[in-house]
């Protein structure tokens, strides 16, 4: 599983240029030029130490290729796999080794081939205790990598598992003769130099980057699957005021922008301009319980707050029909869900009979149920930028207030939030995951993954740890199924976190705009396709 925030984060820096040379421009470049609007800016070139933010993840797919491509079909059973970099591969009869062979025409855009040395490279990266990816635990099943020669790479496996090509796959190939003379002891604090640095192996390199403001893409020329009528360059422009960037977009500004809101997605439908495009999300918006905190500590109380939070009125309120109500970590249609698994319903009183049985009652008068004292009073937090978080925050605190649950709502810039969450300071959170289709459920939820990974909710069961482990080792799908199943059962009884909403992606698209295709596992997946009429 790789979680990714679906949210935003800015980084803060100088412009970048680049010695690249630039790609030849024909004489229709002008309409072979793409306009992207965005809410935030890329968080860094490195996914080892920029952090899983969708945004950037989906850009640097754009950038530096996985071996394999994940593909969409993953409501009967795990993602399949496509080549990419490499062209194939083979798993060993014991299932203890993964031997890929790679393109013979890969290249980076400096001209120096891809080639089994980038593998091995990247995977020390990943493994790496001072780089300290967030997302290591991936290649906890992987012994180690052997070259065996340049276009050839092994994987030794420590055992069999229900996805090993899943696990060896996770993260990009990292460029190893760019790379390489930074110590991987420095990577944590060497964004500049990996700025500097920035070769691609996918259909886009980086040409510019001024910071908070935007950055531009151009063609990759030493791409192996080139497509001549795609865009020559691609300029994603930061515009951090959803308003603003809602009235650019409908003057013509911009030719695409994913992650509309519901109520905006009524006005694009009607610009002539502008088409718009939805898809399911893979992605789940939650409140995660700082259970470092009393009363959140306490499964019951967590429940009763589920209960007191009418979730259908606000997918009505706030999706228009474009979202459903959460009930586990694992969306409607995928292979894992549990299909008996149903959301609490909205019961403000047996909410209020929950908070009484775990001794809160309100003693003084004022409306705010008290125990030993102290008011059932916390600060919800959510991104600011995302407006209709928002706004679901401040109809959940009211909601609450109802059942005498003392609740406000405040919004910080994203890499804030993270932060806030990843150290336990905060109460309790609105945000949410776009997901990987494994539905490794480790990191949000294993009691291993509270220190130092994404289980900043601090949720510990041992059960849960024993089932997630178990899913993870064995090589059976229908067993591995089954032990998700009561795994989601487990959250649902327990209730770290409340699982909101499962909504749709809306994206605004120029109408003029061809060969756009937008999945559940990315938005930008078909950009070198991309051509006007």
């Amino acid at each position: 599983m790789r979680p990714k925030v679906a949210g935003t984060v800015a980084l803060a820096g100088a412009a970048m240029a680049f010695a690249c040379a630039p790609p030849a421009r024909g004489p229709d470049s002008a309409r072979r030029e793409v306009t992207i609007a965005t809410t935030v800016d890329l968080a860094g070139v490195n996914e080892l130490v920029s952090g899983g933010v969708r945004f950037t993840t989906e850009v640097l797919d754009l950038l530096q290729l996985h071996l394999l491509d994940e593909q969409p079909d993953w409501a009967a059973h795990p993602p399949t796999l496509a080549p990419r970099l490499a062209e194939s591969w083979q798993l060993s009869p014991d299932q203890r080794s993964l031997t890929f062979r790679l393109r013979a025409d890969a290249r980076w855009s400096d001209g120096t081939p891809v080639t089994a040395e980038d593998v091995r490279f990247t995977f020390a990266a990943q493994t790496a205790e001072t780089v300290a990816w967030s997302y290591a635990g991936s290649k906890a099943g992987i012994a180690g990598v052997d070259v065996l020669d340049p276009r050839t790479v092994r994987f030794r496996l420590r055992s069999s598992s229900p996805a090993p090509l899943v696990d060896v796959n996770d993260g990009r190939i990292l460029p190893a003769h760019a790379w390489r003379p930074l110590p991987l002891a420095q990577w944590r604090t060497g964004e500049s130099f990996f700025r500097r640095r920035a070769v691609a192996s996918g259909p886009f390199r980086l040409a510019g980057w001024r910071s908070g403001l935007g950055f531009t893409l151009e063609r990759n020329p030493r791409y192996f699957d080139p497509d001549p009528r795609g865009p020559e360059r691609v300029r994603f422009r930061v515009v951090p005021d959803p308003a603003s960037l809602l009235e650019r977009l409908l003057a013509g500004e911009f030719d695409f922008f994913d992650g509309l809101s519901p109520r905006d997605a009524a006005r694009v439908e009607r610009s002539p301009r502008l088409r718009v495009v939805a898809t399911a999300a893979r992605q789940f918006d939650y409140i995660g319980w700082n259970g470092r905190r009393a009363p959140f500590d306490d499964a019951q109380v967590r429940r009763a707050l589920t209960l007191a939070i009418d979730r259908e009125e606000l997918v009505r309120a706030l999706w228009h029909g474009r979202a459903r109500v959460g009930a586990g970590p694992i969306p409607a249609g995928a292979w894992a869900r549990d299909p008996e698994l149903a959301p609490w319903p909205y019961d403000p009183d047996g909410a209020r009979q929950l908070l009484a049985r775990r001794g809160f009652a309100d003693g003084d008068g004022d409306g705010v149920l008290e125990r030993d004292g102290v008011p059932l009073r916390f600060v919800l937090l959510t991104n600011s930028g995302n407006r209709l978080r928002a706004d679901a925050a401040a109809l959940i605190c009211d909601q609450l207030r109802r059942v005498g649950v003392a609740a406000t709502a405040r919004a910080v810039e994203m890499q804030l939030l993270t932060e806030l969450n990843l150290s336990g300071d905060y109460d309790a959170t609105l945000a949410g995951w776009s997901i990987d289709t494994t539905f490794d459920l480790r990191p949000w939820f294993h009691s291993a993954e509270i220190a130092d990974g994404w289980n900043f909710v601090a949720y510990a069961n041992p059960q849960l740890d024993r089932l997630l482990a178990g899913a993870r080792a064995t090589a059976e799908l229908p067993q591995a199924r089954q032990l998700l199943i009561e795994a989601q059962r487990i959250l649902h009884a327990e209730q770290p976190y409340t699982f909101l909403w499962e909504p749709q992606r809306l994206s605004a698209v120029a109408a003029d705009l061809e060969g756009v295709e937008i999945t559940p596992l990315a938005a930008l997946g078909s950009l070198h396709h991309w051509r006007r009429r």
